[in-house]
């Protein structure tokens, strides 16, 4: 299982975080598509976690998480 962890908002954690997702997902063999799945689905969860935390300094939570869940499933 995969298992990936909020950085700590620096580059390099992004970066290691980045690498500790493609190792986990060549360590299971996963096919090209399922790679560009979770890849997709990682980068949108880290849109949304960033969007909770902008939204819970500005007020507007719900507004954010609209945003990201259209851009989600309905992707240009």
């Amino acid at each position: 299982m995969l298992a990936i962890t909020r950085p700590n908002d620096s580059r390099s954690s992004a970066v290691d975080e980045a690498q500790d997702l493609e190792q986990q997902m060549a360590a299971l063999g996963l096919s090209a598509a399922d790679k560009h799945f979770l890849r997709a689905l990682h980068q949108t969860e880290k849109q949304l976690n960033e969007a909770f935390d902008a939204a819970q300094q500005s007020g507007d939570l719900q507004q954010q998480v609209s945003r990201i869940y259209r851009q989600l499933y309905r992707p240009d």
